[in-house]
This record gives structure tokens, sequence and C-alpha cells, in this order.
């Protein structure tokens, strides 16, 4: 495409255009950003329905554009090539489950603050989990790794625990509970977490 942005700027052809950009040329990046960011935004747009999704998808079509420019041979024009790269990029959002989003009055808000729960219980899940490893990794013997591997990871019964390590359930038991105390000391909240 032979184009004029605002700034009266025009390129005589696509490849110069290129060119000038992959030698470090701002101006013709701003040039190319200018002319199609409307075109790949409009495009977007009428695809997602959602002004918020296309404009980052239009973001994300310029990133990709700036490591993707020394691919471009030149085969199609310009705009054919980046209406690809956007095309893929609306197909990937299409792809991508989307939470539904109700209305934050009455009924709606309850629902909203119910959906955005598990996403904060996830996220304390994962620090508490990290939090969990360091301690069996540092603050639990041996023993009550080993134990822990086989009672949590392996899944056996306290009794084939006991068998195995050559020590009585009754021990089994009790380093069971001062590992559970420990992680659950260490971890504050945890308890909560995992009856919710």
């Amino acid at each position: 495409m032979r184009n004029q942005s605002g700034t009266g700027k025009a390129w005589s052809s696509d490849r110069e255009l290129v060119d000038q950009i992959l030698s470090g040329s701002g101006e013709h990046f701003e040039l190319l950003y200018e002319s199609y960011f409307p075109r790949v935004y409009r495009f977007a747009l009428k695809r997602l329905r959602d002004p918020g999704e296309a404009e980052d998808v239009t973001q994300e079509v310029f990133l990709t554009l700036l490591s993707a420019l020394p691919s471009y041979q030149g085969q199609s024009s310009l705009l054919v090539w980046i209406f690809g790269i956007t095309r893929n990029k609306v197909n990937r959002r299409f792809r991508r489950v989307r939470p539904p989003i109700d209305s934050l009055d009455g009924e709606g808000a309850t629902e909203a603050r119910a959906q955005a729960a598990p996403t904060d219980e996830a996220v304390d899940a994962r620090r508490m989990l990290g939090r969990c490893e360091e301690i069996i990794e540092n603050e639990l013997t041996p023993l009550q790794r080993r134990i822990f591997h086989l009672k949590h990871l392996r899944r056996q019964s306290i009794r084939t625990i006991a068998e195995a390590l050559g020590k009585s359930e009754d021990a089994i038991k009790a380093n069971l509970y001062r590992m559970r105390r420990s992680i659950s000391d260490g971890t504050p909240g945890l308890e909560t977490l995992l009856r919710s």
C-alpha cells in the first residue's frame, strides 16, 4: 500500500518501508503504525465485538510486527501480511475461554464476586503451596520427608509406611501429626483454605 500518514510522509514501496524500519528508523515504524493501526483495530473490533479486546489484539499485532518484520518476503502486500498476523491473533482470542461479564448491580455483583473468589483462592493456594514446599524441604527431618513422600505422594497407608521404615504405626502417626502442625503453623490460613 502506498499510504500517507497524518504527518504527510509517504513510502514508495512496502519493501522500502520494511527496509527502513529494519535499519532502525523509528520514524518509519511510526509511519507504519499510524497508517495501519486504525485498519487493524477495525478488523479486530468487527470480529471480536469488544473494544478492549480489539485494542489488546491491535497492540499485540504491532509488538509481533517488531520481531516478525525480518521474515517479510514481499510476496504479498504489507497490508495482507499484517492482516494475516491480525487474523491469527483474533483466532487465538476466540480459542481462549473467557468468563462471562455480568452487571455489578444486585445479583450480578454477588455472582461476579463468586466468580472472582476462585481466582483469589488460586493465588493464595499457590503462595501457600510454595511456603509448604519450603517447610518440607528446610524444616522437616529426613525421616519426616520420607514419611511425607510415602503418605501424600505415593498414597501409602500408615501400616505400609510403618513396615517399610521399620517403625510402629504410632510413630508414623506422631510424625505425621508433627509435620502437619509444622506446615500449618508456618502457613497461616492453610487450614481455612483447605476447608473451603
